[in-house]
């Protein structure tokens, strides 16, 4: 009992201390490397239309991705387990409005959550593998979306290589 109410006074204490620190981390991460981005100009084609779309890219990209998309009208759909009450407050520090749903917890409200976004003017986005995998084998949960939404889904990937910097007197 008591170690239970340790570990969650635990919890607590870090959703509460550690989504300033992490947004901090992501912010120099992000400009740190050099990150080029793949199947961007369908994104940039359909805002420069007005249209919206849902943007799905792998789980294992959802780092680079907030950051890359600060101050867009962008829903990010996050877990609602544990970790992703963390991301989420990490995504508040930059101003985002993220969507909490799971294809286990909340699937179909989270859903309707989303749809109620899109017609608020939102774009989305999915990863459509998750956080419990199978790692890059996409679920049925971003196609349903774009079903009931009438958005395209456009893919897109990041990719991230250290920044070469040439400072004088060091080593590159």
């Amino acid at each position: 009992m008591a170690k239970s109410l340790l570990a969650r006074m635990g919890q607590g204490l870090l959703l509460k201390a550690a989504p300033g620190p992490l947004a901090l981390f992501v912010k120099g991460l992000y400009r740190s490397v050099r990150v080029r981005h793949v199947g961007r100009e369908p994104l940039e084609a359909l805002k420069a239309s007005g249209g919206q779309y849902i943007m799905a890219f792998w789980h294992g990209h959802l780092l680079l991705m907030v950051y890359a998309y600060v101050g867009q009208r962008l829903t990010f759909l996050v877990s609602e387990h544990r970790d992703g009450e963390l991301v989420t407050r990490v995504m508040r520090r930059f101003g985002m409005d993220p969507t909490r749903g799971s294809s286990t917890r909340g699937g179909v409200r989270a859903l309707h959550a989303l749809l109620r976004k899109v017609r608020e003017g939102y774009d989305l986005a999915f990863t459509p593998d998750g956080p419990r995998g199978p790692a890059r084998v996409a679920q049925a949960g971003v196609v349903q979306a774009a079903r009931l939404s009438g958005l395209p889904i456009v893919p897109i990937a990041v990719a991230a290589r250290k920044k070469k910097r040439w400072i004088p007197g060091t080593a590159s």
